[in-house]
């Protein structure tokens, strides 16, 4: 059957990528300039390639920027990195911000949030194989969660240059306006993602021996090594 002819929408920021990478925090930095308007949450608005979903959903996103008198918008969904085809064909305009994170600890936190040291293992493989594949696309920015929290204000000034906005010292400091995004129901989880993108930026690599046994850290060093490589970490 041929495919009707859909036209292009117009774009805004998606920020995706393996999940506890920093997609929340990154979101928030981003979303402090004063020109961009953060979407709360996940919005989950790509998941399921429907064009009409989609396009219904951003035109809320524009109304939505509009009426904070802002000229784009930035919304976050670990998970749109699997339907980064979709988002591109979509609206061709978008610019996606990939980041990923040394897999011992995001493995060591996904880990903490499922229970299962294999899921979360699974996980950083599947979504950064595809993080390896669009970082090189034109409308792509990958950064490392590790150079974000080491250098912030280095890291935004290079990707809010590719972003074609600038960089404003107002999103440095983002934490000192609160904000609510998710009501998970579950009191204690949604208090904790709520207090964890309002706090100031703070380094938390290399905990992973904390959450990671012995023989689980070789095994992400054999499983992940290669792909972790190519985006730029050295196990050892």
């Amino acid at each position: 059957m041929q495919r009707l002819w859909r036209p292009p929408l117009p774009g805004g920021i998606h920020v995706c990528g393996c999940g506890h990478s920093g997609t929340s925090i990154l979101t928030r930095l981003i979303g402090a300039h004063p020109r961009i308007h953060a979407i709360p949450g996940e919005t989950g608005v790509a998941k399921k390639g429907s064009y009409r979903r989609y396009r219904q959903a951003i035109e809320g996103f524009w109304r939505d920027s509009a009426a904070a008198g802002t000229s784009v918008w930035v919304e976050k969904t670990p998970k749109h990195v699997r339907q980064l085809g979709f988002i591109l064909n979509a609206a061709p305009s978008s610019r996606i911000v990939l980041i990923c994170r040394d897999p011992r600890d995001c493995v060591a936190s996904l880990k903490r949030r499922y229970g299962r040291f294999g899921k979360a293992l699974r996980r950083w493989r599947h979504d950064n194989g595809r993080v390896d594949r669009w970082r090189h696309h034109p409308q792509v920015t990958l950064l490392r969660y590790e150079d974000l929290v080491d250098d912030p204000q280095a890291c935004l000034e290079q990707l809010m240059a590719r972003l074609g906005l600038g960089f404003d010292p107002a999103q440095l400091h983002y934490h000192q306006q609160q904000v609510s995004w998710y009501s998970e129901t579950g009191a204690g989880h949604r208090e904790l993602r709520n207090q964890q993108i309002n706090q100031p930026l703070f380094n938390s690599s290399g905990r992973y021996g904390e959450q990671l046994s012995a023989a689980e850290i070789a095994l992400v060093h054999r499983r992940c090594g290669r792909l972790a490589r190519r985006l730029g970490y050295g196990l050892g």
